[in-house]
């Protein structure tokens, strides 16, 4: 089927991943942008990620998929009747996983893109490879999908907008001391073998706390962990555990002089506000998903056994392990312009 680029009009990104996934998917949606300027351009994402695909400046409106909530089973169903109602001309299905091109299918988008994988080519009328040679980062991998469209760009910076509002509702749950530059710390991964050493982290509190104004962020179940990285300190750090939205961590990370972080979702929050990041790689490829900002600091030490992705066992995590303090607060140093 060749595709009519003069009667596309309406476009649906599908994104159905987590918040580190929807906002590498930002190139495709400025590139959608800059090829069909005069188009509407929605987006479907998963809850989680909808504060994130909200404060993409590409983007008209964002569509929830609540897949264990309200559109689970059946509920789906309702979901689809809305987006039909629509009528999009085109679909993007940006992940391998078939979910999205199924929804697409279903949904009754007449031009429907995405990856060959997982068995989705049977639901989209034009696909992509999903075979990747070569080591390149997430965010020009995600380009490839837009091949079909005759689509090339090289531009694969993140963007996230803040909002005023959360600006607004951050200042009144967090107030910190303007004198010092704010520091972000993010110590805990989405699996152990990511985070380093609780000691390590003790001690880039302790030692950055006369230069720094230091909070640690996580998940409201990082709490127990961040409350013991700070006790150990000195209770020297504010602690935000679970205490902000998306939006309002946003604003926070823009506010701030930079984020030191393991392989994380706000690392690439940072980089899409332009906070310098100070980034901390063990069992994850940087050159896949690290950083990209102009200032960005990755420390990494080189093992055999990286990158694992955490599927195998590990006793003794020493790809994290084997980084230094002297190493982190040198560049966070750096960074501060100490």
């Amino acid at each position: 089927m060749v595709i009519d680029h003069a009667a596309i009009r309406r476009i649906l990104i599908i994104n159905l991943a987590f918040i580190g996934d929807v906002l590498i998917s930002t190139p495709v949606a400025r590139a959608l942008r800059q090829t069909y300027p005069h188009a509407v351009i929605d987006m479907l994402v998963i809850p989680l990620a909808a504060p994130v695909a909200r404060g993409n400046p590409y983007v008209d409106h964002v569509w929830e998929y609540d897949k264990r909530g309200r559109d689970k089973k059946l509920g789906v169903l309702r979901l689809i009747r809305q987006l039909r109602a629509e009528r999009y001309d085109l679909a993007v299905a940006t992940n391998f996983a078939a979910r999205g091109a199924m929804l697409a299918w279903a949904c009754g988008i007449r031009y429907r893109v995405g990856y060959d994988a997982q068995h989705a080519g049977c639901f989209l009328t034009h696909t992509s490879s999903a075979v990747r040679p070569d080591i390149r980062h997430e965010a020009e991998n995600y380009l490839n999908v837009l091949k079909p469209l005759g689509i090339h760009t090289a531009d694969t910076s993140l963007t996230l907008a803040v909002k005023a509002e959360d600006v607004l509702t951050l200042h009144k749950k967090v107030a910190w001391n303007a004198a010092k530059p704010l520091m972000i710390i993010c110590p805990v991964g989405s699996y152990a073998q990511k985070s380093w050493s609780t000691s390590g982290f003790v001690e880039l509190v302790r030692q950055m706390e006369p230069w720094a104004e230091c909070y640690l962020i996580g998940a409201r179940s990082d709490e127990a962990k961040l409350e013991e990285i700070n006790n150990a300190a000195g209770d020297i750090a504010g602690v935000l555990a679970g205490t902000l939205t998306l939006g309002e961590l946003a604003a926070l990370l823009a506010e701030a002089r930079l984020l030191v972080t393991v392989d994380t979702g706000p690392m690439h929050i940072a980089n899409a506000v332009g906070t310098p990041v100070v980034a901390l790689f063990g069992p994850t490829d940087p050159r896949v998903w690290g950083p990209r900002g102009p200032k960005d600091i990755i420390l990494q030490q080189p093992v055999d056994c990286a990158p694992c992705w955490g599927k195998v066992a590990c006793s003794d995590y020493r790809c994290m392990n084997l980084l230094e303090i002297d190493e982190v607060v040198a560049a966070v140093r750096r960074l501060l312009g100490e």
